[in-house]
């Protein structure tokens, strides 16, 4: 420090001198030396080295500038002794000038035609501003150092002081330490001041943080994909721009979150990710569920939001649109005002569900709605009558609740379903429509509107009903899938049916219980294997109800091999005798085997049980038709009164339902065991163009053979077998296309 403080001084002096010399002067100390000559410095501190003075040169090596020792004395200027006042100052604190060599003129020519070396290589424990101090002073380029003696002293005293030098800038931070070294007190002041004033700022922030993610919290919603009931197969684009625009809208109320599970998520990360899906959903304070459809040529989503803490239905809308392009971001729109302000309370007020239905809420018929339910699963006749009588004590306690109406149309249903009962039939429509009328807004009403529908053979309406039971569903579908895959079957689209059963599956806390109907599908696609595959599975998982062994004993008889079917028949058949379709199966394998007698006994039987019985299982075999064609074996006329007497009830039945196909083939069977062959063909066409294409059970069918050799019967069946092969390349094309995304 000392000797910084003399170099100042000799600096502050060589700044005097400078503003009283004129070039040309000389100065002499105080013995009579030269100590300056044309702005040149003499030297200082060591007046014993060597000098080299020659006309043009007068000073020490190593301490003069590059310009005085290339140049005349009289070209020099201030930044000449700047230099000089540089190497003096490269000395005090290295011990060595800034050049070395072996002679004088070694040392004026390095330093004419090298930099300098660098203060901190020789002394690395000195400051770095000192060094850039020392390194401006001895730039070779004039220009380059400071303008003056006085400039250089004052960036010295600035180092002293602990304050930016000119030479190299500083950072406001080493400003304000610097500063603080300076002034001790009043930097402290200022240090508990600015740290009070950070903690205070920072809590606001934090506050403001939390309050902000509060109200995100409050307002978050997890989009699921839609289910778009014309595939059977989610919509992930329509849910993601859903998400997006509810976002958007949201963002103009306040915070909130809206993330997308699906694939292609605009919100969130996007990935098919199971854990990452799981986890947007746990982060969700609810979830917006809901399905797609095209209706009347519009686009017609059904949009629900379920409470992630009770599961309960917070908010229903269904919205149509004409734009299927913008069909999402449009109901998006319309309903993310609604959803925010819903959102917003802390406990909202539930849509409207089952659990507002009175029977429902009120515990005594509650058990009682509970215990119908579960009798009725059974699927028997005495099931079904106990479940009857269930609900209806539930009607009569309280006659104003739509569920158990429902609930006693579906019991209906099923009663005239087994024993093809109309008057069972016509009680079932009747809950059906009190029920609706009672509350259109639950999905039960509907559900049970649907299967009436279906019995009575208007699958058009069966299928809308169903749907619209599907738009107004809670989390649970309940069997929903299963009543759409039901109508499709029956229109002739075993493909689209099947892929319902198969999300029937995926949604039905209990997996493969209709595993036999996707099997009937498959076999209605002559996909045999994969039925086969199912029927096994429907076995292994209910072993108590009949539908695996009969659908593998109808595969075989379908396969024309009568001796496997005869035995699965006859292995199973009485041990299942609970059941009606058990004998069911039993007489039709011997029928379409041709063994007539036992046929004749089993058919026999099953009409004493139930005269008007039948029709409903495979093949479409009344039970009367059968006798008749059966009878006319050995009695034609007895057995034509019985097919006539048959044929006027399906005609009966037909006015209802004209365009069932299953009454329409079982009258075109009925005619042709009469022989009105023409009658036959014209049905059997109708039936076809409404939906039948079950064409291997027509080629083995006995009451058909008055009408088998004709030709029309013939296109009739080779058409029906181009149509179900088409869907079946169809449908694998679809399942290669769906393994192709789901492997990508």
């Amino acid at each position: 420090m000392a000797k910084v403080a003399c170099a100042v001084q000799y600096a502050h002096v060589q700044g005097i001198l400078h503003r009283d010399l004129k070039p040309g002067n000389v100065m002499l100390d105080g013995r009579g030396e030269p100590l300056v000559s044309d702005f040149g410095l003499a030297k200082w501190l060591d007046a014993t080295s060597d000098v080299t003075r020659t006309l043009t040169i007068f000073g020490t090596p190593g301490y003069i500038a590059p310009e005085q020792a290339r140049g005349p004395a009289a070209q020099l200027k201030p930044a000449a002794d700047v230099y000089s006042l540089g190497a003096i100052l490269f000395d005090l604190f290295t011990g060595r000038p800034p050049f070395l060599g072996e002679h004088a003129l070694a040392v004026i020519q390095q330093a004419a035609e090298k930099p300098a070396a660098k203060l901190r290589t020789l002394a690395p424990s000195l400051d770095r501003d000192l060094e850039t101090i020392c390194a401006r002073c001895l730039e070779r380029e004039p220009q380059a150092r400071y303008h003056s003696a006085g400039e250089l002293a004052e960036d010295l005293e600035r180092w002293l002081e602990g304050r930016p030098i000119v030479a190299r800038p500083v950072s406001p931070a080493v400003r304000v330490w610097r500063w603080s070294r300076r002034n001790h007190k009043l930097a402290a002041s200022l240090t508990g001041c600015l740290v009070l004033g950070a903690a205070v700022l920072t809590w606001q922030i934090q506050d403001r943080a939390t309050a902000r993610e509060h109200a995100a919290a409050l307002h978050s919603v997890a989009v699921e994909p839609l289910l778009d009931l014309d595939t059977a197969k989610p919509d992930s684009r329509s849910s993601a721009t859903i998400a997006t625009v509810m976002q958007k809208e949201f963002s103009n109320h306040g915070p909130a979150r809206v993330n997308s599970l699906g694939p292609g998520a605009s919100s969130g990360s996007g990935e098919n990710n199971p854990a990452a899906t799981a986890e947007r959903r746990e982060r969700a304070r609810a979830k917006l569920q809901g399905t797609k459809r095209v209706h009347d040529g519009k686009v017609r989503l059904a949009l629900r939001l379920v409470s992630m803490e009770d599961g309960k239905i917070l908010y229903r809308r269904i919205i149509e649109s004409d734009n299927f392009d913008q069909a999402a971001a449009t109901a998006a729109r319309s309903v993310a005002a609604d959803i925010y302000g819903i959102l917003s309370i802390a406990n909202p007020t539930p849509a409207e569900s089952m659990e507002a239905d009175p029977g429902w809420r009120d515990q005594a018929t509650r058990e009682l709605l509970a215990a119908g339910r579960a009798v009725k699963e059974r699927r028997t006749l005495v099931d079904l009558d106990r479940a009857i009588e269930l609900f209806e004590k539930v009607v009569k306690a309280q006659p104003r609740s739509a569920l158990a109406h429902s609930y006693l149309a579906e019991t209906r249903y099923g009663r005239a379903f087994l024993s093809d009962d109309a008057s069972y039939l016509s009680a079932a429509e009747a809950s059906a429509r009190t029920a609706i009328g009672l509350n259109s807004k639950i999905a039960q009403t509907h559900k049970a509107l649907s299967l009436v529908l279906f019995q009575q053979g208007r699958f058009r309406e069966s299928l809308e009903e169903a749907y619209v039971s599907l738009e107004f569903a809670d989390t649970d579908y309940g069997g929903l899938p299963n009543s759409v895959a039901n109508n499709l079957r029956m229109l002739g689209q075993p493909a689209n049916a099947a892929a319902w059963y198969r999300l029937g599956f995926d949604l039905d806390a209990r997996p493969g219980r209709n595993e036999f109907s996707l099997a009937d599908s498959l076999a209605d696609l002559v996909d045999d294997e994969n039925a086969a595959r199912s029927y096994l599975r429907s076995a292994a998982l209910f072993p108590e109800m009949p539908e695996g062994w009969m659908g593998l004993c109808r595969l075989a008889l379908l396969q024309k091999d009568f001796t496997t079917a005869r035995r699965i028949s006859s292995e199973n058949w009485k041990r299942y005798n609970d059941f009606v379709f058990s004998e069911e199966m039993a007489a039709e394998v011997e029928f379409f085997s041709r063994n007539f007698p036992e046929a004749r006994k089993l058919y026999e039987e099953l009409s004493t049980k139930d005269p008007s019985g039948g029709g409903e299982f495979y093949g479409a075999m009344s039970y009367q038709s059968a006798l008749g064609r059966l009878v006319s074996e050995s009695d034609q006329e007895s057995g034509k009164r019985l097919l006539r007497e048959t044929l006027r009830r399906e005609m009966e039945a037909l006015q209802l339902a004209p365009q069932h196909p299953e009454i329409l083939y079982r009258v075109a069977a009925i005619e042709s065991s009469l022989g009105q062959t023409r009658e036959a063909i014209t049905h059997l066409r109708a039936a076809s163009d409404a939906g039948w294409i079950d064409y291997r059970s027509t080629e083995l069918d006995p009451r058909f053979d008055a009408v088998r050799n004709i030709w029309e019967f013939q296109q009739i069946i080779s058409a029906a077998a181009a149509r179900v092969k088409q869907m079946r390349l169809a449908a694998i094309d679809q399942q290669a296309i769906k393994q192709s995304d789901n492997n990508h």
